[in-house]
């Protein structure tokens, strides 16, 4: 039973438990996985970087603070996390630096070719479609853009005892499929050293 709130949870965090003790289990559990992402990101002035499902907006901050020009836009399925979010931006928001939505990408509407880079960490189980939201990326980056894509391997998440009725786990080759699939090319790995062949971020360009 506490699996599976935990697992609905972290799909969509909600409510108290999800405002406060998720955003810090995020915050801990995540912060390895999210620092390979932001060091393969390493944003640039100008760019128009998207992170999809930005949770409490920690790496929303460090790439709005890496850019004296550029903008970064997020959006999320959850209420608590926006709200944590834009908390924690909002100095970048009023300035106009920084753009958070709650929505789901897959039904949101981007114009082809809008960004240098997408992000994402920790999402790709939740997707209905995981074929279709790569494809979808792969539309909305300019020529030349880059997606990082950054998970815990299905091993590892089928051995926690998560509700694999919400978690849909993929392998280092199944993603590497999905993105070619997708039409993306020079796609490489990077993985957090320990444990190791655990947490890995995916590199591909349009």
């Amino acid at each position: 039973m506490l699996m599976k709130l935990y697992s609905r949870q972290a799909r969509c965090p909600a409510g108290f438990f999800g405002r406060f003790f998720m955003a810090r289990i995020f915050e801990k559990g995540n912060a390895a996985l999210n620092m390979l992402m932001l060091e393969r990101v390493a944003p640039k002035d100008g760019d128009h970087i998207l992170e999809i499902g930005f949770g409490g907006g920690w790496c929303i901050k460090f790439m709005a603070g890496a850019l004296t020009q550029g903008r970064v836009e997020g959006i999320d399925t959850s209420e608590a996390m926006l709200r944590a979010a834009q908390k924690r931006n909002r100095q970048d928001i009023a300035s106009g630096k920084v753009t958070l939505v709650h929505g789901d990408f897959d039904h949101a509407e981007y114009p082809q070719g809008s960004f240098d880079t997408v992000c994402t960490a920790n999402t790709i189980y939740f997707w209905p479609d995981q074929q279709a939201t790569l494809n979808k990326i792969h539309s909305i980056l300019k020529p030349g853009g880059r997606l990082l894509l950054a998970f815990v391997d299905k091993s590892k998440i089928q051995a926690m005892g998560l509700d694999m009725t919400v978690f849909t786990p993929v392998s280092l080759q199944e993603a590497r499929e999905m993105l070619d699939g997708a039409g993306f090319s020079s796609v490489e790995h990077h993985e957090v050293p320990k444990p190791p062949g655990v947490m890995f971020c995916m590199e591909a360009l349009k």
